[in-house]
């Protein structure tokens, strides 16, 4: 397959690929594709030819008589791929590789009489295609799509150690015979799973790297395999999940609720044993049968007790709360940090950098802990002018060639590209702005993406549905608490820009410094929020070109996790380079040193 791509050719097929998760294809119509990627009907029709040429897509049509004719775009199966830049600097979509089976063979007797101690069958064993290294030393479990294989996982038969082939496709165990199934058991490990089948389940499948370690900030790359098969439990009805009984893989039980949604889970108890192949080989079949038909739902919706908290409520005494975490600039540490389910409000007047500022902050989370985003924000449109402003905040440099003697190289606009690909989603509903249809979106990318916070930019570009007679600051609150219940049901932060009203001048001809109480709507934001935050430019209207700023915390409500209010001044904001600087410094130096070693390496 060629692999070579122009970057509107990587453009078109990332795109196209978005649509058709659930079910390999979509209807995308020209016109559609079009408008959300800025192109012309021309250049589109030349793109979608290339991509079927070298075999990514196909395209299907069929007439529907006096109905006009419906077009299919299917993406081709063994293309689940990511951007890339290679260093020919040409823009590459990454294939995955089809392991080769040079280096396996038919399992031998020293295997299966490995499996049968575990508790494994012949006719399990037979039925999942099991099979053996050619040293004969590792027992070799196939991950087939479509009956082809795409990976595989090795197990040590005398010494338990793993590997994977290399570059194969990270998918879930078992896909072919749990894609199309109503329920699923998915469990940890392939024993578990195996196990289940012998207690007479064959919609078994497990993850492929096991569990996360619960201090591993790499949790994506450890459940991609859940993105890559995201089908296979949005299709599904029940997800039975049977995780190993230890903290690890109570981390992975609880990221995977998040991630498939708590209505459609129940969860299989194995204690006192740490897994279902233990509950195998010491209690049998009926055991797992009977776990099985006990499994419990995650929690009653609306009922609560302290044991349904019982162990985070220890956690907390022992280890202390969750406390927010850093934003990576220690002076704004003191006054605000980043914590999950609550509600934030960016207040300040217009143009005076309120929504810069916070995703600037949101470029340094990403970059520092793999943190993902999804934005909606109308203002930015088109979506080109919202990511170029974070690429110039990313590199420190321009993206447009008018300012020559700042402007970033091609090498670096890739990299920044490949970096917002992995960080940055963008909300951009086509038929409307209701916030029921950007938290379905954010639902997906919470999913199907791992997103840690939502930022809704600004309020005003909501289309807001006020009830007949309902007063404003009725509905107000309403729309908090629609904010905070999302942002408490799927662990994550959200951000609420908010505009001041008409500013007023003090004596010295300054703008009076935004206020809570100023906020244009009333009071009721800084009443139903978690935090209000400010940035103001305080000599703005004396001094045009004077670029001083003040960040301020002027509510925090859980003051001892989160920061004090306070104000922060000795910011300064460089046109240059898009970036604050905090008493002469940036904290994007630390990022620019730590980038260069890594294209260096």
């Amino acid at each position: 397959m060629n692999t070579n791509l122009t970057i509107s050719e990587a453009t078109v097929l990332s795109y196209i690929d978005s649509l058709s998760i659930k079910k390999g294809y979509c209807f995308a119509s020209n016109e559609s594709i079009c408008m959300a990627l800025n192109l012309n009907d021309r250049t589109l029709y030349r793109i979608l030819n290339k991509l079927e040429n070298k075999e990514y897509i196909t395209r299907k049509t069929k007439s529907l008589g006096n109905d006009g004719k419906e077009r299919k775009i299917y993406v081709n199966p063994s293309v689940r791929s990511v951007s890339s830049v290679n260093p020919n600097n040409t823009m590459q979509e990454k294939i995955y590789t089809l392991p080769t089976t040079n280096n396996l063979k038919k399992i031998n007797s020293k295997a299966i009489k490995f499996l049968n101690k575990r508790g494994i069958t012949n006719e399990v064993i037979e039925n999942n295609k099991i099979t053996t290294t050619k040293d004969g030393r590792s027992v070799v479990f196939p991950y087939l799509k479509n009956n082809e294989l795409v990976n595989y996982k090795t197990r040590g038969i005398v010494e338990k150690t793993f590997t994977q082939s290399k570059n194969g496709q990270p998918i879930i165990f078992n896909y072919d015979r749990v894609v199309n199934q109503d329920f699923v058991i998915l469990c940890e490990g392939e024993l578990d799973s195996l196990s289940w089948e012998v207690a007479g389940f064959t919609w078994h499948t497990s993850v492929n790297m096991g569990a996360p370690n619960v201090k591993d900030k790499n949790l994506d790359k450890k459940l991609e395999c859940i993105t890559n098969c995201y089908e296979v439990f949005d299709n599904a009805k029940v997800v039975y999940l049977c995780t190993d009984n230890d903290e690890n893989g109570r981390y992975l039980e609880e990221e995977l609720v998040r991630r498939i949604g708590a209505e459609k889970i129940r969860l299989i108890d194995t204690n006192p044993y740490k897994d279902a192949n233990e509950v195998l080989l010491n209690e049998g079949i009926e055991s797992l049968q009977h776990r099985f038909k006990h499994a419990r739902v995650p929690k009653v919706e609306g009922i609560f007790s302290i044991n349904d908290i019982y162990d985070s409520m220890l956690d907390g005494y022992r280890n202390g709360q969750e406390r927010g975490s850093t934003t990576h600039i220690e002076c704004i540490d003191r006054a605000w940090t980043w914590r999950n389910g609550e509600v934030n409000i960016w207040t300040g007047y217009q143009n005076e950098g309120k929504s810069m500022f916070l995703n600037q902050l949101s470029v340094l989370k990403a970059f520092h802990e793999g943190w993902k985003f999804a934005v909606f924000s109308p203002e930015n449109m088109p979506i080109n002018d919202f990511f170029h402003d974070l690429i110039e905040t990313y590199i420190g440099k321009s993206s447009d060639p008018y300012y020559k003697d700042n402007y970033m190289s091609e090498d670096e606009f890739k990299m920044a590209m490949e970096f917002m690909k992995r960080h940055f989603f963008i909300i951009y509903p086509k038929k409307s702005y209701k916030l029921e249809d950007i938290f379905e979106r954010a639902k997906f990318l919470v999913k199907a993406k791992g997103i840690r916070s939502l930022i809704i930019d600004p309020y005003n570009t909501v289309q807001h549905r006020m009830q007949r007679g309902e007063r404003e600051d009725l509905y107000i609150s309403r729309f908090m608490s629609e904010l905070k219940r999302f942002a408490v049901e799927n662990k994550i932060s959200v951000h609420l820009v908010a505009h001041q009203v008409t500013p007023q001048k003090d004596n010295d001809g300054r703008y009076n410094k935004p206020d809570v109480n100023r906020i244009k709507g009333g009071g009721t934001f800084a009443d139903k929020s978690d935090n209000v935050l400010f940035v103001w430019r305080p000599n703005r209207a004396l001094d045009f070109s004077n670029t001083a700023v003040v960040f301020g915390s002027q509510k925090i409500k859980k003051q001892k996790l989160v920061g004090y209010p306070q104000e922060v001044e000795g910011i300064t904001y460089s046109r240059k380079s898009n970036r604050y600087y905090f008493n002469m410094e940036t904290p994007f130096d630390i990022v620019d040193n730590i980038r260069c070693e890594s294209e260096q390496e």
